[in-house]
């Protein structure tokens, strides 16, 4: 707890050494960009940030704690990076996006701190729970997009894993870190089981989450906690490479690279039930779990793929040109690299694609579900046809609704397919 003390005491000192987010990968075209969908949140011009307050609810994040920090944001009068957008004032200071919306998790932080009087009582430590998973959810804003070369945002997210090792020290579940070692380097993972803390061990059906390119893997606990734990599911957690506990490895098109090797060693965790493993990808954590349906189907009991990323975005040259500097700065860091034109950006692009490399030429052996957003550019009805199976293969499409009730319907149905699955 003193570490923690120590550490948010520091955070309001401004400091003007650091360079601002947007600044750290080199744009070398201009570009109009025009791609959204109701999935990935406002695309607006006066912010470098992809805005999305409901998918940030939807994780547990307090609404108007978000449009009070979004707000101090957008009014500050500090010099800007970039003119145009809000969320670009330079050095650790007021107004800047890491500093407040990591002040913000010190709030929480301090309210978790105070419930810790009377942690026996039930209700206590559920708040205790859900303070310090907010101020995890706060802190892992903070560090939004989460590139490597970021050292504010690097210790945004020590603030954000340390605050959810907190959170789940006072959860009703079990929760366990792990470890594997892939390509000789350690690698942090989290289960979180079903299990309550007082029950008895026994084996569990697990999700193994494939998250996307902007997540780090302390952002699913409310799908976890809401949809699978009351099913007896339990989560199986690992950042996605260049991110996170995985930043020590880049991007390749080996996407499934990591969690190839954590199936691989599977077998040394205790009480999950190996033949009942599902794997979920979300937008390019499909691409993974995909790759895996191919590469390993005989350790995997069926895949969800969440509004898919497997073709058409990493060789339809105009879908690229038109996606937003951040989606392209995300891909250019995660590449590992400082800069990028839409030239070498293409070029990087096409090995990423499923179909090119082959893989969907012919069936996967395994169950599949799909879950398709109408109006979602990005990941089109065409797309999520290019997967086929041997086993059946499911479509879930949801209506152009607001984006809390899709992402509702988005887990509940998936956990129902799951229950079907391992029954």
């Amino acid at each position: 707890m003193a570490a923690n003390k120590n550490l948010s005491e520091q955070l309001f000192n401004p400091k003007f050494d650091y360079p601002e987010t947007s600044s750290l990968v080199q744009r070398n075209d201009s570009f109009a960009y025009q791609i959204g969908s109701v999935l990935d949140g406002e695309n607006r011009d006066n912010w470098y940030r992809i805005i999305n307050r409901l998918a940030w609810h939807w994780r547990g994040l307090p609404l108007l704690d978000v449009e009070e920090v979004l707000s101090r944001i957008a009014v500050s009068t500090r010099k800007h990076s970039y003119d145009k957008w809000l969320d670009t004032v330079i050095g650790y200071q007021a107004g800047n996006w890491i500093y407040e919306f990591l002040a913000k998790a010190v709030i929480w932080q301090k309210k978790a701190e105070n419930y810790h009087e009377d942690d026996e009582a039930v209700q206590l430590k559920f708040r205790c729970h859900q303070a310090w998973l907010t101020a995890s959810l706060f802190a892992s804003l903070a560090s939004y997009p989460h590139y490597r070369n970021d050292d504010l945002a690097i210790q945004a997210q020590m603030f954000a894993n340390r605050y959810y090792r907190e959170a789940m020290n006072h959860s009703e579940y079990q929760i366990k870190d792990l470890e594997f070692i892939v390509d000789n380097k350690p690698v942090k993972a989290i289960l979180h089981t079903p299990l309550k803390i007082d029950e008895t061990p026994k084996a569990f059906p697990v999700v193994f989450l494939c998250a996307g390119l902007s997540n780090l893997q302390i952002e699913f606990y409310n799908y976890f906690s809401q949809y699978l734990a009351p099913h007896g599911v339990g989560l199986l957690t690992v950042d996605t490479p260049s991110l996170g506990y995985s930043r020590q490895f880049n991007l390749s098109q080996n996407t499934s690279i990591i969690h190839q090797s954590i199936l691989e060693q599977i077998k040394t965790v205790p009480l999950i039930d190996y033949d009942n493993i599902i794997l979920l990808g979300h937008r390019f954590g499909a691409n993974i779990a995909t790759r895996l349906a191919y590469l390993m189907p005989n350790k995997i009991k069926g895949i969800i793929n969440v509004a898919p990323i497997l073709h058409q975005l990493f060789v339809d040259r105009q879908m690229q040109t038109s996606l937003p500097p951040i989606y392209r700065d995300i891909i250019a860091s995660r590449l590992g690299v400082n800069s990028i034109s839409d030239q070498q950006l293409m070029a990087e692009l096409k090995f990423f694609s499923l179909k090119e490399q082959g893989l969907l030429a012919r069936p996967c052996s395994v169950p599949v579900l799909n879950i398709h957003y109408e109006g979602d550019v990005m990941s089109s009805l065409n797309e999520i046809k290019l997967l086929t199976s041997s086993k059946k293969v499911s479509l879930v499409q949801l209506k152009s609704l607001s984006l809390k009730e899709s992402l509702k319907q988005s887990s509940a149905q998936s956990a129902k397919w799951i229950e079907a699955l391992i029954k």
